[in-house]
């Protein structure tokens, strides 16, 4: 039997339960369905990830201004986290963005919430500043940012260091 494949594809009415579920999961501090509504009216920045018929992350994302996307959600379900989902959501919502003729991507993230942190720092987003008591709870906020085309060209980077050095980099990884 083969593994299911991840597929990200724009969110639709028939998520919604879903959605829902996930956003409860991920964000305990607020009403998921005040959350779904603002979502469906950023539809066309709104992407769901699916294995097989079950959605296990989404991101939602829109233009802030003429130059800059702004990612304002990203959930992945517990029970398939760090299987690089994440990721692939950040990937597409950065395509969205540079696609648009946007130049750079921001975000803000829980100064607690270390593996988004260390997933969004991976992925070459770097905290530009910290929003004080930016959360309902009073936490603080970073606000991170990258540049599209600093993004992707590190991507490349890292795909033509993988090809050119084969199984040997592919052994490296695994022992690490």
């Amino acid at each position: 039997m083969n593994p299911l494949l991840p597929l990200i594809r724009r969110y639709h009415p028939n998520d919604e339960y879903s959605v829902l579920m996930l956003e409860a999961e991920a964000f305990e501090e607020h009403n998921p369905y005040e959350y779904i509504q603002f979502y469906e009216i950023l539809k066309d920045g709104f992407f769901v990830c699916t294995l097989g018929p079950d959605v296990v992350g989404f991101v939602v994302g829109y233009a802030l201004s003429d130059a800059e996307g702004h990612i304002f959600s990203l959930a992945v379900s517990k029970y398939h986290r760090n299987q690089g989902i994440a990721e692939l959501l950040v990937d597409h919502i950065c395509t969205y963005f540079l696609l648009k003729g946007l130049q750079k991507a921001s975000l803000e993230v829980r100064v607690s919430n270390e593996p988004a942190i260390n997933l969004y720092k991976k992925l070459g987003f770097m905290p530009a500043w910290l929003e004080s008591k930016y959360y309902s709870d009073g936490e603080d906020g970073y606000v991170m940012m990258v540049n599209l085309n600093a993004y992707f060209y590190q991507k490349e980077q890292l795909k033509l260091i993988e090809n050119r050095s084969g199984k040997e980099r592919i052994e490296k990884k695994k022992m690490n």
